[in-house]
């Protein structure tokens, strides 16, 4: 049994949620506009992917720190693009590749060196200093990507900023040469969609948007025009990873490689209470020996405002959730026991074993649409970067010596460095 790419899940990125209201809607109007425009190629493959992709991941439940830290986007991540591998891929060349948009640049014509105040050339193409810290501005403002305050890591930033850039130009060199084009109805649609899921629908939600956008400094058309590099992208990637297929037998195979992970691993009611230091810490378990309720010592004494109003409870959670110490102490209490003190970034912490649920190991029927899913992920990644490694050499992108990155010639990573965190936990 084989499987088109087309009908494929995602590279995983920096990706809003499968689920997506109005993507279906989105689908209609871009397939009249394209039509309308000559379009009906990239139509095609847009409407292709607002198939959603298969899977068992759960969604994750807010607990009371996040792991990874704040998320790195900003409000444009929740803009609704088309759903699955491509709906989501535009998201890995945009951030975390931290490329920008705009082709921008001015041209110098003699061959050689660089000229003073330029970061790097492609082609005949000279980017200054200017324009790249421009570009960073951009990521900025729609992407909430910040610059190191650690002056240490600044030359890193600039170095991965002016590949970045460099990358972004060589795929709207190719957009261009294969004669993708979004329609504006495409962009707009997406847009307008964005709207109604955050601000409301009708005249005021678009004024008060509007002026969200004039107060951060950027307007509606840079926003559309942003939105369509970005879906430029997206129907390049499509082309270039479409007939992407596996086997019956290829899925077996990786199942039997990867039972372990696939299994899905005991998980754990937890409630804590965590606290400024390690006195206070004792404070608690010596009221709770003496018979006090511990949702009750957690209203109380809890330093934690998410999950004190509901007596500390943390929900269900896995041990990969947790902070490493904190979850070989909540994994070794049996049920209804209290562990701890333990001592996380975040304070203190005394928890209680709610309940156990025991891992479950992963069943082949359960799991062969996921596993599948992952095998055609994989190979349209590969593909991917083989693909753009390619043009990135073709390219023979010059640097100057302060932007110059450690390796050049290497297409940037498409793993999901920038995935939304799982909900957080103690210590996390």
């Amino acid at each position: 049994m084989e499987d088109d790419a087309e009908d494929a899940g995602t590279v995983r990125t920096l990706a809003e949620p499968d689920d997506d209201p109005v993507a279906d809607e989105e689908g209609a109007g871009e397939r009249e506009q394209m039509a309308e425009d000559g379009e009906s190629d990239v139509a095609e493959e847009l409407d292709e992917d607002t198939e959603s992709r298969s899977g068992t991941d759960e969604p994750g439940r807010r607990l009371w720190q996040p792991r990874f830290g704040a998320r790195a986007l900003g409000w444009l991540r929740s803009i609704r693009l088309p759903r699955g591998r491509k709906g989501r891929v535009l998201l890995t060349v945009v951030v975390l590749m931290v490329a920008g948009g705009g082709t921008g640049g001015y041209f110098w014509w003699n061959a050689g060196r660089l000229p003073d105040g330029v970061a790097f050339r492609v082609g005949d193409q000279n980017v200054s200093v200017d324009q790249l810290n421009a570009e960073a501005d951009k990521l900025r403002l729609f992407f909430g990507v910040q610059p190191p305050s650690d002056p240490a890591k600044a030359g890193d930033f600039r170095r991965t900023m002016a590949k970045a850039y460099a990358v972004q130009l060589i795929l709207e060199q190719q957009v261009r040469q294969q004669g993708i084009v979004i329609a504006d109805k495409t962009a707009q649609d997406a847009l307008t969609g964005y709207i109604s899921q955050q601000v409301g629908d009708g005249a005021d939600a678009r004024d008060t948007f509007l002026k969200q956008l004039a107060a951060a400094g950027t307007s509606e058309q840079a926003v559309l025009d942003q939105i369509k590099d970005m879906l430029a992208v997206n129907a390049l990637f499509s082309r270039q990873t479409r007939g992407i297929s596996v086997s019956d037998q290829e899925v077996r195979q990786a199942f039997d490689q990867r039972r372990a992970s696939l299994a899905t691993p005991e998980k754990r009611d937890i409630k804590n209470i965590v606290v400024s230091t390690q006195d206070q810490a004792n404070q608690v378990l010596t009221q709770l020996a003496g018979g006090a309720v511990f949702e009750d010592v957690a209203r109380t004494s809890s330093l934690d405002d998410q999950t004190r109003g509901a007596g500390g409870d943390l929900g269900q959670v896995a041990a990969s959730q947790l902070d490493d110490t904190y979850a070989k102490a909540a994994f070794a209490a049996p049920p209804n026991g209290v562990f701890g003190p333990v001592q996380t970034q975040y304070g203190w912490n005394i928890g209680k074993v709610a309940s156990i649920t025991p891992a479950v190991p992963a069943e082949f029927d359960s799991v062969q649409a996921q596993v599948k899913q992952q095998l055609i992920d994989e190979q349209a990644s590969g593909r991917w970067r083989d693909w753009l490694g390619q043009r990135i050499r073709e390219a023979a992108v010059q640097y100057a010596d302060d932007y110059r990155p450690a390796d050049p010639d290497s297409p940037p990573p498409t793993a999901a460095t920038g995935q939304p965190e799982p909900a957080g936990q103690p210590g996390s």
